[in-house]
């Protein structure tokens, strides 16, 4: 099988069909840009970064996430953000940073249809906690309670 069939249908898969207008992008992950050495890595920062988003807000074309510094260090957001333009070159990453703020926004744009994929990567935390029963204990992180078990 040849590259060409296999990207084919792996953009076919993701529901994104090959584009006759060569402006138009392609939403499509390609994991294996990141190298198997550095998975974990960029693992271990993705949850970093899913939970220290404190606010989202919506954009035109894409979203912006208020992320806790304490959660996540300056240098670790950057350092996902040269993993993630690997696997999504389809996105635009932007890291702002004011002045002595301890907080960072993270901005995620991209093409018309990213939305969505955007939502599923970062969902919105508080839907999140309320779909859960989560329960924010005195540190100010939340817990998942363990399911009850049948007598």
């Amino acid at each position: 099988m040849n590259l060409r069939k296999v990207l084919s249908t792996f953009i076919l898969i993701m529901g994104v069909g090959m584009s006759q207008d060569a402006k138009q992008v392609v939403i499509a992950c390609n994991l294996n840009a990141i190298s198997k050495a550095e998975r974990p890595r960029y693992s271990e920062l993705t949850k970093k970064l899913r939970a220290g988003v404190r606010d989202r807000a919506e954009l035109p074309d894409g979203y912006s996430y208020n992320l806790d510094g304490s959660a996540i260090l300056l240098s670790q957001v950057g350092e996902w953000i040269s993993l993630e333009r690997l696997c999504c070159p389809f996105l635009t990453l932007t890291i702002s940073v004011a002045g002595g703020e301890s907080d960072w926004l993270l901005t995620l744009t991209g093409p018309k249809g990213v939305k969505p994929l955007l939502m599923e990567e970062f969902p919105d935390q508080q839907r999140t906690r309320q779909e859960y029963g989560a329960r924010q204990n005195s540190m100010g992180t939340f817990t998942i309670p363990a399911p009850k078990r049948s007598s």
